[in-house]
């Protein structure tokens, strides 16, 4: 029987590293970027909407919009959060190690540090600081089975999506009603306000920025706090499959092309909710509220039908090249999603760069995010050539575990 290539371990230094991980940690982090530019280039209020989009409703608009949200929409974030509880493992085992568990709090201690910054001074997108806090939580369940850590995430994800539906279908009538002229006017108003901001000088776009992010971390935690367990169900999830062997490979191929077979048949119905709601002339909140939804409460099985997809192609001649395309930038993924944040804030917010915010459509920013992904592609490549390890790696484990070889030793090297 050949070796499942998927499962395959590569020597990196010191450390043996998941080629499977790697990838699928690639793949997240160039996924989530299609999500996160829009945020970063117009208000929040306006940023995922398709009605309340300030440039229009162009057929090339809409059609990026509706690939965002069927392939892209919180498919990434939830396939990251899986990958985050399994690092949590990976690092700090499952109990019992008191250096191991010392050394992955701070770890954790070190990242919440990073993504306060990151937060505040330079993108309000972070999620660092959220899957820092909640991974500490996560750390609590290290040592329980396969079995126990799946059936509680999944529990979890389903008590956090009877929420979400249960909002929309109560206020499924009021949704239904057209925005007050008062309401809209307020909006508009408030889309102007903040595209000054952001558009405006350095320390305008800078306190803008810290106010976005300050807002929405402290909101976050309020009962019920939503997201916050959102993260913890995936990261319960992630350590279950990393646990039963899913995550690195180990599965059979049958259950590969099941799991592709469970994702595209969620996406199939994600793609008919989100194409009938774009459908309806007036676009009714409800039924965007129900599409939303159907995203959310599928996204596991959504990315673990990519987590099949790239484990098939590992080991089918021809296609192995794409998830040995997509480990070396999983393998950097902290360096490429805080140089995600570089690039678009450079781009978008006032004293940094051209000053795009509020100037884009949607083409051109998925325009943008496919030059990243080259170029996050080629510079990984480049670069894990020459080093062990991503730059922004480097410092993040000198803060937890000490200094730590960056060079590659050439053969021949005294």
């Amino acid at each position: 029987m050949p070796r499942d290539q998927a499962g395959d371990r590569r020597r990196d230094g010191a450390k043996d590293r998941i080629v499977l991980l790697d990838s699928l940690r690639g793949l997240a982090i160039l996924g989530i970027l299609i999500c996160n530019i829009p945020l970063a280039f117009e208000p929040e209020s306006v940023a995922e909407s398709a009605p309340f989009w300030p440039h229009g409703q162009a057929p090339a608009s809409l059609a990026v919009w509706w690939i965002t949200q069927v392939f892209f929409q919180q498919k990434f974030y939830t396939l990251f959060g899986m990958l985050f509880g399994a690092s949590v493992l990976l690092v700090g085992g499952e109990g019992g190690d008191r250096d191991r568990t010392v050394m992955v709090v701070r770890r954790l201690l070190a990242l919440l540090v990073i993504g306060f910054l990151h937060g505040l001074f330079l993108w309000q997108g972070d999620v660092l600081s959220y899957y820092a806090l909640i991974g500490l939580v996560a750390l609590l369940a290290r040592g329980w089975s396969p079995r126990w850590l799946l059936t509680a995430g999944i529990v979890l994800h389903l008590v956090v999506n009877a929420r979400k539906l249960w909002r929309p279908l109560s206020r499924a009538a009021m949704l239904d009603k057209p925005l007050p002229p008062e309401m809209l006017a307020r909006m508009a108003k408030d889309t102007q306000a903040q595209t000054a901001a952001f558009g405006g000088d350095f320390a305008s776009s800078l306190t803008a920025n810290a106010h976005g992010y300050w807002d929405f971390f402290a909101g976050s935690w309020k009962w019920m706090p939503v997201w916050p367990m959102a993260v913890l169900a995936l990261m319960l999830m992630g350590m279950g499959l990393f646990k039963s062997g899913l995550l690195k490979g180990q599965a059979s191929p049958a259950i590969h092309k099941a799991l592709v077979t469970v994702g595209v048949s969620a996406m199939v119905l994600v793609a008919a909710a989100e194409s009938f709601y774009l459908a309806v002339p007036s676009h009714p909140r409800s039924l965007n509220g129900l599409a939303y939804w159907m995203q959310s409460v599928t996204a596991p099985a959504v990315s673990l039908g990519y987590l099949g997809l790239l484990a098939l192609a590992a080991n089918t001649k021809g296609w192995r090249a794409i998830p040995a395309i997509l480990a070396p930038v999983g393998q950097m993924a902290f360096t490429n999603y805080l140089m995600q944040s570089v690039i678009m804030t450079v781009l978008s917010y006032g004293g940094r760069g051209p000053v795009l915010y509020g100037k884009l459509d949607r083409p051109a920013l998925a325009a943008i995010v496919v030059a990243i992904w080259i170029a996050q592609i080629l510079w990984s490549r480049w670069w894990l050539a020459r080093f062990t390890m991503g730059p922004l790696e480097w410092v993040w484990r000198l803060a937890y575990r000490g200094p730590a070889p960056l060079r590659r030793t050439v053969r021949g090297d005294a």
